[in-house]
């Protein structure tokens, strides 16, 4: 029986093919998704690990001479994992120093000879080595440009011990040299041990490091900790260890490599225990919390992939039942000549298996070569090669055996059952010979579209009432309801889904509704489209799983690209608003913000800037804050970034428009007008700065919350969260009373490299930090951990749609192989190449054209909903989530409707030229 089906599987190899194709594209995708996520894991792991400087920290919060430290490093290095160790010290000063008036603050760190910090210094001018009291200056220091070679900086403080007595110390360090730092070299220096994010902003933000000294620790810093041996002394003393973590972390073991980071860990707690030092390891948190995303980003990797194998089954079973109908003869041969019904399903079986195991090594090769496009970000770079392991060659190979399996289980069984007599026959024309049963489709329709409707009106049950009272208090009905809950919670994913098999199943295979409107749509071709609606008539089956295929598809398409596009939008956008511009600049002090924006506003690639003044006031007799910005009406509106609907009462530029006319004006918070029962025109008191201004509202800035709790504090203290806009005039008059902080919002020309420009701006005096969304954005798009799984997204998309352009092409070739002899026939008779082409055209356009248009309506619908559903959480947020569809959208989506019409007319014009070629060649004979 092998040997037989063997050669079926050869000599039937264009049946076969249809059922292998489907196969080898559900297990390329599954073998890709597979090993997508295995490189997406080690590459996020690696990511976050990069991220954290030091592995081990050991740390003594009371005082040891120098020696003990040099002494407990050798004790570390000592340790079986470490791969080196170093002692760093740091100590903040603040000093007078000989190139200026001012008092500055000095961050010192004394690195060892053998420091990473030093892999990551570069000297730009002056000595390449330190010796005792001698100091490079971090080029990116704040007063950087004031300090030059040779200068001496003094570094003189007292320190009060226990007992009362008085150390004072004396040191002036020599300026030998200016470096540079990389973010790592400039983190372990400072003490900022992950990721460069967030040292950078701390950096910015606070000023942390802005004047940085390097020392020598053997030559200068132990020196200083050996002068003043008591516990408070202004610096502080680490042991940093580093591990091999190529041995100890396996990405799919994340619980032996915490494991194994733990003993490390305590080993390194033993050797120094006489020190009376503990160790820290910064990895722990990091592996735990990998762990858990992991799961997800594989978990979601496979949600998406749902589509794809529920369409290789549909289309196996499908494809299974008419290849088996076109057997009938040689069924009826083998039975006839003793094969028992028990040995052909066996040989069924046996050709399944084939298919199944050739199909899946087929798609683990080729999911393979497609590792990258699954794992790799859209415009980002991974950096790790793709890993096919043992799991998921045999993973693949049983996914591969059980679709193919399950798809022609059934239909074997079927047709090994077959009489004798009945199956000699060559081929007979077979529909569900059972009753058909209503009840189920009639459910799956009424739930599948209460969720349509549901999703059309942005109504989301389990959002509206969770945490909140129910509308009654019988027992009974809070249990129903809550069981409606779950099952509406269910029906966000599966709503459609039901809706589009109950919808076929009711109104295609159980009504002849849809036969109705095909005959009168196909009137225009006369006797042709009569004779295509009488095949649409005796196929019902058919053209409903071709419809629900073609239909849930190209809903899904629509909701995956709609829900991505959404995503990147928000996520855009966001940033925009939290950044407030293209560019946003704190200047050091609020009185250097003119001159910061004059001097941005001379880069090149800047198009616009304005000062915006943040402060606070309240209301007659409130203690609560209002969020205020005072700004110039003529440059904000040009410069920041806004959109309309955060404005209501007045358009922005009519509000603003209104605001150049007078300083006694405001664009009050909504919510705030709102519960003071204000609008556009009236008048309000604001208390700011300790004056009592009477402003009249020209605007009105935010959105609507669902609770005002949120505006009205204890004692009915009314506050605001969104900002109120004054124009920036109005600052003169309480100028002194009040202590505003300047942002300089920059605007940049379109072809303006955002990063560029931020980089160019940290240079300039009197800025204390920059904020870009250019730097932002792709700081996000970097993190694997947050759109590792949207790639996956898009490419779930594209192999859906393949799939489901297959089934398409599968069951119009298997129905043009039934009906041979009738096209033959009908060329015979006098029917050209083209009519035939229109007939059989007639026949399976109508069917894709319905499912499309459903599957796009209803997929527009559900990716509505799903937004609504988004932003019920964003009460009280400015940017919501909104449906766009970008051009990269609309060319993915436009080329997957292209193939699902594809898939329809290339099948037919093929073979309908095969057949007439044939009747031409007999004819000839």
């Amino acid at each position: 029986m092998f040997s037989y089906a063997v050669k079926r599987v050869i000599r039937s190899s264009g049946l076969f093919a249809a059922l292998l194709l489907g196969v080898v594209l559900a297990s390329t995708f599954f073998a890709g998704i597979n090993i997508g996520a295995d490189t997406t894991a080690k590459a996020t792991l690696n990511q976050q690990l990069s991220q954290v400087l030091a592995d081990v920290i050991i740390s003594q919060y009371s005082w040891q001479p120098s020696s003990t430290w040099a002494n407990a490093v050798q004790k570390v290095k000592n340790v079986n994992g470490v791969t080196g160790a170093e002692v760093i010290s740091r100590g903040h000063y603040q000093t007078s120093t000989t190139f200026g008036s001012s008092t500055y603050y000095f961050t010192i760190a004394g690195i060892s000879n053998g420091s990473r910090v030093r892999e990551g210094l570069t000297v730009t001018s002056g000595s390449s080595s330190l010796g005792t009291n001698e100091t490079y200056v971090w080029i990116g220091s704040k007063n950087a440009e004031e300090i030059v070679l040779n200068d001496t900086i003094p570094l003189d403080f007292t320190v009060y011990s226990r007992d009362d007595q008085t150390i004072e110390v004396h040191c002036s360090l020599k300026v030998v040299g200016f470096v540079e730092l990389n973010d790592n070299a400039y983190g372990l220096a400072t003490g900022y041990f992950f990721s460069s994010i967030q040292y950078q902003s701390l950096r910015e933000q606070y000023g942390y490091g802005d004047n940085l000294l390097i020392v020598s620790w053997e030559e200068t810093f132990a020196r200083i900790l050996d002068a003043v041996p008591v516990y408070n002394a202004p610096f502080a003393t680490q042991i940093l260890a580093y591990l091999n973590l190529d041995a100890l972390i396996n990405p799919w073991d994340i619980l032996a490599s915490t494991e194994a980071i733990r003993t490390i860990t305590a080993q390194v707690n033993q050797a120094v225990a006489e020190y009376t030092m503990t160790a820290y390891n910064n990895l722990e948190q990091t592996l735990m919390n990998y762990q858990s995303t992991s799961m997800l980003m594989r978990f979601t990797f496979f949600i998406v992939a749902l589509p794809v194998f529920f369409v290789a089954w549909y289309v196996g079973t499908t494809v299974s039942s008419v290849s088996y109908n076109l057997r009938r003869r040689e069924i009826g041969l083998l039975l006839t000549k003793g094969v028992s019904s028990g040995q052909l399903f066996r040989m069924f079986l046996t050709e399944s298996i084939i298919i199944g195991v050739v199909g899946s090594l087929i798609g683990i090769g080729l999911g393979f070569v497609l590792g990258p496009f699954f794992a790799t970000p859209v415009g980002g770079e991974l950096g790790v090669a793709p890993a096919l392991n043992q799991e998921v060659v045999i993973m693949t190979i049983i996914f591969g055996l059980a679709i193919t399996l399950l798809s022609t289980f059934r239909p074997s069984r079927k047709a090994a059952s077959l009489p004798a007599v009945d199956a000699l026959r060559e081929y007979v024309y077979t529909e569900e010979v059972k009753p058909y049963k209503q009840k189920l489709p009639w459910l799956a329709f009424i739930l599948g579209t209460y969720k349509i409707i549901m999703f059309f009106l942005g109504i989301n049950l389990f959002q509206m009432f969770f945490g909140r009272p129910l509308p009654f208090t019988n027992i009974v009905l809070m249990i129903l309801f809550g069981l409606w809950l779950m099952i509406d919670s269910a029906l966000n994913v599966i709503g459609p889904l039901l809706f589009f098999w109950g919808f076929t199943k009711i109104f295609i295979l159980g009504s002849l509704k849809f036969q109705q409107l095909v005959t009168r749509t196909l009137r225009f071709l006369g006797d042709l489209g009569t004779l295509a609606t009488k095949n649409v008539r005796r196929n019902p089956a058919r053209a409903a799983s071709v419809a629900f295929l073609l239909a849930l598809i190209v809903g899904y398409s629509f909701q995956t690209v709609g829900a991505l596009a959404s995503q990147q939008d928000y996520d855009l956008r966001r940033i925009k608003n939290d950044v407030g511009a293209d560019i946003s600049v704190q200047p050091a002090s609020t009185a250097n913000a003119l001159g910061v924006a004059n001097a941005i506003g001379n880069l090149s690639g800047v198009a616009s800037t304005t000062i915006e003044y943040s402060l606070s006031g309240t209301l007659p007799s409130q203690y609560a804050n209002l969020p205020i910005r005072m700004v110039d009406p003529d440059k904000w509106l040009s410069t920041a970034y806004y959109e309309d609907g955060w404005f209501s009462g007045n358009d922005a530029t009519t509000a603003f428009q209104q605001m150049k006319t007078s300083n006694e004006t405001v664009i009050l918070d909504k919510n705030v007008a709102k519960i003071l029962e204000k609008g556009v025109g009236d008048n309000i008191t604001l208390n700011i700065g300790g004056s009592m201004l009477q402003l009249r509202i020209v605007g009105l800035f935010g959105v609507d919350v669902v609770q005002q709790q949120y505006y009205v504090q204890k004692d009915q203290y009314i506050g605001g969260a969104f900002w109120s806009y004054m124009p920036v005039g109005l600052f003169n008059s309480v100028e002194g009373t009040i202590y505003p902080q300047a942002e300089v919002l920059v605007k940049l020309e379109p072809s303006s490299s955002g990063a560029d420009i931020a980089s160019e701006i940290r240079t300039l005096a009197n800025v204390s930090y920059v904020r870009s969304v250019a730097e932002n954005l792709a700081t996000y798009q970097s993190n694997l951990l947050l759109v590792g799984s949207s790639n996956v997204q898009r490419i779930g998309v594209v192999f859906s749609i393949l799939a489901a352009s297959v089934g398409t092409s599968l069951a119009t070739l298997v129905s043009l192989q039934e009906r041979k002899r009738e096209a033959s026939i009908m060329n015979v008779r006098g029917l050209s190449f083209k009519q035939l082409v229109t007939v059989f055209l007639a026949e399976n356009l109508p069917v894709v054209v319905f499912s499309v248009v459903l599957g796009v309506v209803v997929g527009l619908i559900w990716v509505s909903g799903n937004i609504s559903a988004s932003n019920a959480n964003l009460s009280y947020l400015l940017v919501t989530y909104r449906m766009t569809f970008p051009l990269d959208s609309i060319i993915l989506l436009s080329t997957c409707l292209i193939l699902v019409f594809a898939s329809s007319i290339i099948p037919v014009i093929l073979m309908t030229k095969r057949y007439i070629s044939k009747v031409e060649r007999i004819v000839r004979l």
